[in-house]
């Protein structure tokens, strides 16, 4: 039962994937395998071959109009997350202008007061699973560098989140007492994982995680005055970065794609991967093939499916069962005809028919604040398609999705009911 990853844009070595495996094996895997250590879980790496800078990216303008190129105030993973966790909707129901604040200023965890909303303490025992799951990730990932450790201690997190005795005991202390209560049980959920044992300076980050969430539930009355900063900070010279290296990948990986007479590197090595997966769900009785694709990747496997596979006879009989595209603009592609298999005979009014031979189900997943994914809703037929919110700004947004262990969940929900209708969607 094969689970093959393919990266998007600005990526330019397989770190990210060694978390994403994690993920996938301890959230994902069990749910389409009794034995999920057995399941093949592998990635397709182009990095190598995307966008080359000959001239180190100095054709990107430094002009003060839009600070491209300056550094600007830093807008910490702790304020993006809040906006998901604590405000589900903010960004839509912000007043025009802030509303003042009682004069003796609304208390909040930890005994700070609003200067700028009067809101009502934001309390963990109001959070959702998933927002609670996500909020401790962000905190995890802000104070683990390593990546193992780091999606290690995420799982532990995620764990307590969704361990229903954490809320009860969160129901029974106060405010200032429940983050204790809360980064004990991680605390002692990490340490019963083999994984960690041994892990140096355990007391470091947890303590690091203390202090990080005081900071970001001192800071939840104050969004109004985070969105500002937030917008104020997305146009300076990570963003301006990020786009650069963005396009220069897109162009790439046009330029150089070739047809199914010649494939080009990056869609030859997708289909190399394809051809061993699918050797591999044969060799175990047909089990389902499963892809996972971010952003750019969504276009390369939708090439794959609609022109690279169907016009190569030897790869006639490879299917995927399951396709998962997050921050994908397969949609936004196909709307300007950018795909091999495009024709100007789908439209509105007419979708393009959902690719069935080489295609199971296709779930195709966006975020609001994510402007560089795409809806495919109406463009293709019968794709399912929904939102996921990620609880992170315009910049990060884009890569949100595979940190958050409230993902894999809602990928592993999928798989099942996926698996429940035959692995069809026509």
């Amino acid at each position: 039962m094969p689970i093959l990853y393919i990266h998007g844009v600005a990526t330019r070595s397989r770190d990210g994937f060694v978390e994403i495996e994690r993920y996938l094996r301890r959230l994902v895997a069990p749910a389409i395998s009794p034995d999920p250590d057995s399941v093949l879980i592998d990635d397709v790496f182009w990095g190598d071959v995307a966008a080359t800078f000959f001239w180190d990216g100095a054709s990107r303008p430094r002009s003060r109009l839009l600070a491209q190129g300056a550094d600007g105030p830093q807008v910490s993973a702790i304020e993006n997350v809040l906006t998901a966790t604590a405000f589900a909707n903010t960004f839509a129901q912000l007043p025009a202008t802030p509303t003042p604040a009682p004069a003796t200023g609304g208390l909040i965890a930890g005994g700070a007061a609003s200067a700028s909303t009067g809101r009502a303490p934001l309390r963990l025992k109001d959070l959702s699973h998933d927002a609670l799951s996500d909020l401790l990730t962000v905190l995890v990932g802000d104070t683990v560098t390593d990546p193992v450790q780091r999606a290690h201690l995420a799982l532990a997190a995620d764990a307590v989140a969704h361990d229903p005795a954490t809320f009860a005991a969160l129901a029974r202390v106060n405010a200032t007492q429940e983050i204790d209560l809360l980064l004990t049980r991680v605390q002692a959920r990490a340490a019963a994982d083999a994984t960690l044992v041994g892990m140096g300076g355990a007391p470091t980050w947890l303590a690091g995680v203390r202090d990080r969430l005081c900071e970001a539930l001192s800071r939840a009355a104050g969004l109004p005055a985070y969105t500002v900063s937030v917008v104020a900070a997305e146009l300076r010279k990570p963003l301006n970065e990020f786009i650069s290296v963005f396009l220069g990948d897109v162009f790439t990986y046009l330029r150089t794609r070739g047809t199914a007479a010649e494939p080009g590197t990056i869609p030859q090595r997708l289909l190399d991967k394809l051809t061993q997966a699918h050797q591999h769900k044969q060799a175990r009785s047909g089990e389902p093939l499963v892809v996972l694709s971010h952003s750019m990747g969504g276009q390369i496997v939708y090439d794959a499916i609609t022109h690279f596979l169907p016009r190569t006879p030897a790869l006639q009989n490879i299917r995927i069962d399951f396709w998962c595209a997050t921050a994908s603009q397969v949609g936004f592609f196909e709307e300007t005809k950018l795909l091999l298999a495009s024709t100007p005979a789908y439209h509105t009014g007419h979708p393009v028919p959902f690719p069935s031979a080489h295609l199971g189900v296709w779930w195709n997943v966006w975020d609001h604040n994510d402007f560089l994914s795409f809806t495919a809703d109406g463009i293709v037929a019968q794709v399912d398609d929904t939102p996921f919110d990620s609880g992170m700004s315009l910049l990060a947004a884009h890569g949100g999705y595979l940190q958050r262990p409230s993902f894999y969940r809602a990928l592993a929900t999928r798989l099942q009911a996926a698996a429940a209708q035959g692995w069809r969607t026509v």
